[in-house]
Formats: C-alpha cells, sequence, structure tokens
C-alpha cells in the first residue's frame, strides 16, 4: 500500500482550508460577543458599517487581489514579479485616497443616507479608516498568493482576520463602542505595511519599462474586473441597507446573520479558489484542456453532492443553531436563514468556480455575471420590499440574485468544455439525502429534549460530522470521481 502523502496542489487547499475555518470561528465568536455586547441596534450599526467597507473595498482596490495573483503566478523571473508587486501599490493607493477625499467632503451626507441618523458619523469615519487597511491587506495576501507561498498568506490572513478581530470584539465589546470596534479592526490591518516594505526596500531595478508594463497589465485586467467585486457586494449589501427603510436597523442585523450561513459555508471551499487561481492559470497556458475539463466537472459534482447535504442538515437544526449561538432576541433570523439555504449551492459553485474563470479567461466574464445578478437582487429586493414582505421579502431577493449567479457560472464553464451532467448520480444522492434527514429528524426530538446549549451542539456536530462521513464513504463506495481523485490525490506526490 503507498504511503500518505498529499499532492502540493492539496496541501495548499487542506492548509487553507484550516485557516478558513479558523476566519469562520472567529466570525462566529466575533458575531456572538457584538451581537451580545451591543445589542441588536448597535449590532445592527456595526454590520452595515463592515458591509459598506465591503462595498467599498472593490473600488479601492481595483480588484488588485485576483490581477497582482494572477500575473505573478505566470511571470517568468523575479524581476516581472517585483514590477507587478511595486506597481500595485499606487493602482490601490491612487483610488483609495480619492475615496477618502470624497468621503470625508460628504462625510455628513452620506452617514445619513446609510445609517439614517447623523450621530454615527465617526462610525463613517471609523468605516473609510478600515478601507485604507485593507487596500494594504489585499496586496501582500495577493502577492504571496500568487508565489504560491500560502503558508505566509495564510498566516497573514488567520492574524488579520480572526485572531485579532476575536480579541478586540472580545475586549471591547461591553463597551458599546461600535465606532472604536470597527477602528481597532481596522488598525489591525494596518500592520501588514511592514512586510511590505521589507518586500519593497528588497527589490533591485535594472530596468523602468518594466514597471510600466506590468502597471498596465494590472489594470488592462483588473480594472473589467472591478465592477464585478462592487456587484458582489452590493448582492450583499442591498438588504442590510433597505432594511432600515423597510423595517429597523436590528433588521439589518437580521439579516448579516442570515448571511453568515454564506460566510461559515464559504470557508470549506474558499481555499479552493484562493490556491486554484495561480495553479489553474499555469495548467490554461500548458494547453492542458482536457484535464482541466475533468476537473471542472469534478467541481459541479462536489458542489452539488455536498451543498444538497448541507442545505438540508442547516435547515433542520437552524432554529437550535441560532438560539444557542446569540440568544432569543435573534430568532427572528431564522426564517431568513432558511430563505438563503435555498441559494447556498449556487453560491458556492460561484465561489469555486470564479477562479477558473478568471484564468481562463481574459474577458471579464465574472463581472458580466454578478451585474446580471445584482440587477435581478435589486429589482426583486425592492419589489418585494414595498409589497409589504420587508425584510423576508429581501432575502428572497438575495436569494434570487445568488441562484442566478451560480447557475450563470456554471452554464459558462460547461459550455466552454463541453461539460454534462450524466455522472452526477443525481436520483442517488436525493435518496440518500432523504433518509439522513429522516434520521435527524427523527433523532432530533431526543436530542432538544435531554440537552441544551453547549452540549445540545456538541450533540449536534458528533451526530453531523458521523452522518458526513458515512456519506463520503458511501459516495467512495458508488465510485464517484470526485471522491476517488480526491484520494489519488492523497496518496500522490504529483499535482
Amino acid at each position: 500500500m503507498r504511503n500518505f502523502q498529499l499532492s502540493p496542489f492539496l496541501k495548499d487547499i487542506v492548509l487553507t482550508t484550516i485557516t478558513s475555518i479558523a476566519v469562520i470561528i472567529s466570525v462566529i465568536f466575533v458575531t456572538r460577543f457584538l451581537a451580545k455586547g451591543l445589542g441588536p441596534d448597535g449590532f445592527g450599526a456595526y454590520s452595515l458599517a463592515r458591509r459598506i467597507v465591503s462595498f467599498i473595498i472593490p473600488f479601492s482596490t481595483l480588484s488588485i487581489g485576483v490581477s497582482l495573483a494572477r500575473y505573478v503566478a505566470i511571470s517568468v523571473d523575479e524581476e516581472k514579479r517585483n514590477g507587478y508587486l511595486v506597481s500595485s501599490v499606487p493602482i490601490v493607493l491612487g483610488p483609495t485616497l480619492l475615496i477618502l477625499l470624497i468621503g470625508f467632503l460628504g462625510s455628513r451626507s452620506f452617514t445619513i443616507i446609510i445609517f439614517h441618523d447623523p450621530n454615527y458619523l465617526n462610525l463613517f469615519y471609523a468605516s473609510l479608516f478600515m478601507v485604507v487597511g485593507f487596500g494594504f491587506y489585499t496586496i501582500l495576501y495577493s502577492y504571496y498568493r500568487g508565489i504560491q507561498r500560502m503558508c505566509i498568506a495564510n498566516l497573514w490572513q488567520v492574524c488579520i482576520m480572526a485572531i485579532l478581530p476575536l480579541i478586540i470584539s472580545y475586549a471591547f465589546a461591553q463597551q458599546g463602542n461600535v465606532p472604536l470596534i470597527v477602528f481597532l479592526i481596522g488598525l489591525s490591518t494596518y500592520l501588514t505595511i511592514f512586510p511590505l516594505i521589507v518586500l519593497l526596500k528588497r527589490i533591485k531595478w535594472r530596468r523602468l519599462n518594466q514597471l510600466k508594463l506590468s502597471f498596465k497589465d494590472l489594470l488592462k485586467y483588473g480594472t473589467p474586473r472591478t465592477p464585478g467585486g462592487i456587484a458582489l457586494a452590493g448582492i450583499l449589501t442591498i438588504g442590510p441597507f433597505l432594511a432600515p427603510y423597510f423595517g429597523t436597523m436590528k433588521d439589518a442585523g437580521y439579516l448579516v446573520v442570515g448571511q453568515s450561513v454564506f460566510r461559515i459555508m464559504e470557508a470549506s471551499v474558499v481555499a479552493f479558489g484562493l490556491v486554484a487561481l495561480p495553479k489553474v492559470t499555469q495548467i490554461f497556458f500548458e494547453g492542458r484542456t482536457d484535464f482541466l475539463k475533468n476537473r471542472i466537472s469534478d467541481i459541479l459534482a462536489m458542489i452539488i453532492h455536498l451543498g444538497l447535504f448541507a442545505i438540508i442538515q442547516i435547515f433542520i437544526w437552524s432554529n437550535e443553531i441560532v438560539l444557542i449561538w446569540l440568544g432569543n432576541e435573534y430568532l427572528e433570523a431564522v426564517p431568513i436563514i432558511k430563505i438563503f439555504l435555498v441559494s447556498l449551492c449556487p453560491y458556492l459553485g460561484y465561489i469555486m468556480l470564479r477562479s477558473i474563470i478568471d484564468a481562463v479567461e481574459e474577458r471579464a466574464i465574472n463581472t458580466l455575471n454578478l451585474f446580471i445578478s445584482f440587477g435581478v437582487t435589486a429589482v426583486i429586493s425592492l419589489f418585494l420590499g414595498y409589497s409589504g414582505l420587508g425584510i423576508l421579502g429581501l432575502a428572497l431577493g438575495v436569494t434570487i440574485g445568488f441562484l442566478s449567479l451560480g447557475i450563470s457560472t456554471a452554464c459558462f464553464l460547461t459550455k466552454r468544455y463541453k461539460i454534462t451532467f450524466e455522472n452526477m448520480k443525481l436520483v442517488w444522492i436525493l435518496f440518500m439525502n432523504g433518509i439522513f434527514a429522516g434520521i435527524v429528524i427523527f433523532t432530533k426530538q431526543y436530542l432538544i429534549t435531554y440537552f441544551d446549549n453547549i452540549t445540545l451542539l456538541i450533540a449536534i456536530f458528533m451526530m453531523e460530522f458521523l452522518l458526513f462521513i458515512i456519506y463520503l464513504w458511501l459516495l467512495y463506495k458508488k465510485d464517484t470521481q470526485w471522491v476517488m481523485e480526491l484520494k489519488k490525490r492523497m496518496f500522490s506526490p504529483g499535482i
């Protein structure tokens, strides 16, 4: 029997997945600390501020997170890589400084538009401060991602996105000072300036024209993708932004809690996209089309197989999860979570497949799909919001938007590589998930009767983990292609 040996690609995915899970665990506890400490209204304001920052960042970075990683990955020598790194700094600083200027000049008006209360002016300033720091973090993370030094990239991610926000939220949540919390979390991102300075100081320039070419490459590739990042942030932001118009500020917090399902489940698949972009770019330029076709087919099957399992199980336990996680005052978020679950598979499909599209296609296909989905989200959210459904209508708008996004993303790749769905085993998958759902529903009443809070959470985790392992084993026994490929890479030193 061959020794257990992960391929380099799978090693990076495993390491990045562990990092992503650590970030999500941090997000879960940060959300709990802030939801309890700030109360529904304060947490709603915090959530809206973070969504606004997410919406601004694509403007301020011009998609440097994708373009820098891609071009560094295909650079044949160190001088080219250095050129892309140096060029990324003014590309980020230029738009960021412009946004800061506009933000400060119109700060009071923007505060009223966003938060509906001029008393949140300091929170608006803290949000702008955070935007600048995330620009530096994006450059550093993308550079290490591009040179495939995922170990260092993950180290910075776990520090900036997990450890420091966890410490800050735990220490300051009870004070109820939302602007201070946002300011401190933003301040932590400025730590990435120091390693960036070290990297830039080591560069020895020989040709200035290389800098001009790299600057042009990054702008040409990244700028058309910038509206896509804005559209994605807009899909997630439009619900919390409109919530005060159709309800109250705390409704914005409920929507963000509901959207946390995307963030939590994203941790299980986002590693693939982060690691895949530079790797798939190399494979594409080597002309290995058949290899890409087979792997894309495997990814689509995996998304359907695992996503369906996750949707059904979270749907069954959503009430207990929110109750244990945030308490009775956030139970109104449960119907929103159940609505969002409908689009979980398409959303995860987009997260995994977007890097493949960016790697194989110069055109900004993801941007087009994102704008269509954003338009769908905006129109349906406004229509359903005004129809009297309130925040449930806003949740339905986001759900339909992500359904559109996932389907359009998958359709592009299936048409380009002529992928069929013959080996998906859909009937068998539906049958097995139905059996698992029956087992859980039958067992649920016993568990909630004899366990409570932490013991119930542990019992849920143990049962779901056992069912998941059985599910994977059954997929393996059915010779499911993506499972067999995963096994191959667990016992192979190759790609």
